[in-house]
């Protein structure tokens, strides 16, 4: 893949192995350099199975594992405030200790910079300590983020630390748990479309939202506004969601609905109130559920989301038809590109407005080239300055066959294999691909794009419906996401990524150096411009293997028998569905 040139030099790249294989791997820098990476798939340290944490102090060249937190997770994410404490999250799938399943945990440390053995690790206790976990939810919980900062003129043990998810057992609604004592403690599970801000405009925007977002929603993030910016403290919540008509069919535990539309809601009152806005809506059948977005905020705490999505004026009844006949390989209208929104007014206007929800974007922007033919799935986007962005993405030549609602085939991409339409085309090989930009302000952006692995990373498909990827042929190996983040010291951008390309789910012809590994690709040269001198506060990283297995069968039990029941219908859980 071609590197187009610019004036601060091409981008390079160099890969490293961080540990053993984990898919859905959250990586992070802190305001000094410092990286982290983790993944919910366990490994066996002295016979005992852990949730690994790992830590590197040389730009990610060598990385060395620290204490962990916990020792199960179901998904897991990294935050640190400005005084580079660490906050690790995890979901409780199962518990032996009488805490109610499906809750969210978040732990802090003050010395994960040095430590290695002990890390002083402190649970944050939710409103009933030692039931309920950090979320303490009712309704259960899933795909958490967190993220911390120091308030102004408060002290370390008065720090804020906010985690946020949406709802297992009920409508599948975004909520927060807020920390006001450094995460020693979390307060009540608040609904953020419950509480809009006390404006019409806002009331208005609350219903809009409530409309689009209820019973189907995938969270994307959490980030705060850094001390001294504009709308400084500023907590954002993202999220993408299906719409009314496909809420009106009923909900129920798949991901079969097209995600078309992304949000974001605010809060200036430390989770008081909150004001709903919606990013972009890119149109029924344009799913960005692939499987999950990518979302980030920059050093001044302006939000960004990246996304993958056929473009808005394809059809997607058409390439449903050409996806069954097997001629969909043709029509490059078809494929998933990688595009990006942004805000530059705290999350009022979305590049620029013009769309039918007041302040939404009209159109995104693209940021896979026109000419690369195929499909580009889990977005990353890393943010620095005001309008230097860094995504990533996965890459492979073939357009992968679709549903009428924009969802990928199951097993679309495993070749014309037993079970398989012979339509299908042959096996995917994917691709770690990266890009950046300067000045995303521009009416065109320039981009610099480069591809980073030159051995496949994935070999096979990729399936996007969560734990409804029964279909013979699907693959959830890598789970539901990679991410991405920047060292504001350097400016230089690090992907965290999963490699399975070995052993029998290798590519015969191409297996990876890397494969049966978590790897992480560090930026060497070509960086975004540093901003370690205004460091961000509270931000969760843009964009972050696989869970311990449970039986599907045992995972429609355990819903079955917590959902909440309306008009016949089942609550439907649609995020990042556990495996």
């Amino acid at each position: 893949m071609a590197v187009s040139a610019d004036a601060a030099g091409s981008p390079k790249f160099s890969l490293a192995t961080v540990g053993a294989y984990g898919g859905e791997p959250s990586i992070l820098s802190d305001h000094s350099g410092l990286l982290y990476d983790t993944s919910p798939s366990s490994i066996t340290v002295g016979g005992r199975r852990v949730i690994p944490i790992y830590r590197s102090k040389d730009k990610g060249k060598t990385w060395t594992r620290i204490q962990e937190a916990d020792t199960s997770s179901g998904d897991d994410c990294l935050a640190v405030n400005q005084l580079n404490d660490l906050f690790w999250c995890n979901l409780q799938i199962v518990t032996s200790q009488g805490i109610t399943p499906l809750q969210a945990d978040v732990w802090g440390s003050t010395v994960a910079s040095s430590c290695t053995t002990n890390c002083h690790w402190v649970h944050g206790d939710g409103v009933a300590p030692g039931t309920c976990s950090t979320s303490c939810s009712v309704f259960g919980v899933d795909r958490q983020w967190t993220a911390a900062t120091v308030p102004p003129g408060k002290t370390r043990d008065q720090g804020e630390v906010i985690i946020m998810y949406h709802d297992f057992y009920g409508p599948s609604q975004i909520w927060v748990n807020i920390s006001q004592d450094g995460g020693k403690t979390f307060g009540a599970p608040t609904e953020v479309l419950a509480n809009p801000a006390v404006t019409p405009g806002a009331v208005t925007g609350t219903l809009v939202a409530e409309g689009y977002t209820f019973c189907n929603t995938v969270p994307a993030g959490i980030s705060i506004v850094p001390n001294g910016k504009p709308h400084a403290g500023r907590i954002y919540v993202g999220w993408i969601a299906a719409d009314l008509a496909q809420n009106a069919t009923g909900c129920n535990l798949t991901m079969l609905q097209s995600f078309h539309t992304a949000w974001i809601s605010y809060s200036d009152d430390n989770g008081a109130s909150w004001t709903p806005q919606q990013v972009i809506d890119m149109g029924i059948g344009h799913d960005l559920s692939t499987p999950f977005v990518g979302m980030a905020a920059d050093v001044d705490g302006n939000p960004y989301f990246a996304f993958d999505s056929q473009a808005m004026d394809q059809n997607p009844a058409v390439c449903a038809v050409e996806s069954t006949l097997g001629t969909v390989q043709s029509d490059p209208s078809c494929q998933y590109n990688l595009y990006v929104a942004w805000s530059q007014d705290g999350g009022s206007t979305w590049n620029g407005g013009g769309g039918l929800v007041p302040g939404s974007a009209a159109a995104p922007i693209q940021v896979s080239s026109p000419t690369e033919t195929g499909t580009h799935l889990y977005p990353t986007i890393a943010a620095g300055k005001p309008g230097q962005v860094a995504v990533g993405w996965l890459y492979t030549p073939t357009i992968v066959p679709t549903d009428p609602l924009g969802k990928l085939d199951p097993g679309g991409c495993a070749g014309p294999v037993a079970g398989n339409p012979s339509t299908y085309p042959p096996t995917c090989d994917w691709y770690l691909e990266a890009g950046q930009t300067f000045n995303l302000a521009a009416t065109k952006p320039s981009w610099q794009t480069l591809r980073l692995t030159t051995h496949p990373m994935h070999y096979g498909d990729i399936c996007n419906l969560g734990i409804f990827c029964v279909d013979p042929n699907s693959n959830r190996n890598l789970a539901d996401f990679n991410q991405e983040t920047l060292d504001p010291t350097t400016g230089c951008a690090h992907i965290g990524y999963s490699d399975d390309n070995a052993g029998t789910l290798a590519d015969p012809h191409n297996p990876s150096p890397y494969g049966n590994h978590l790897v992480v690709a560090n930026q060497t040269a070509g960086c975004l411009d540093a901003f370690a001198t205004a460091a961000r506060s509270g931000t969760s990283p843009a964009t972050l293997s696989e869970p311990p297995s449970v039986p599907l069968a045992a995972w429609l039990i355990l819903a079955a028998g917590g959902a909440l029941l309306v008009g016949g219908a089942a609550w439907r859980r649609r995020a990042r569905e556990l495996s």
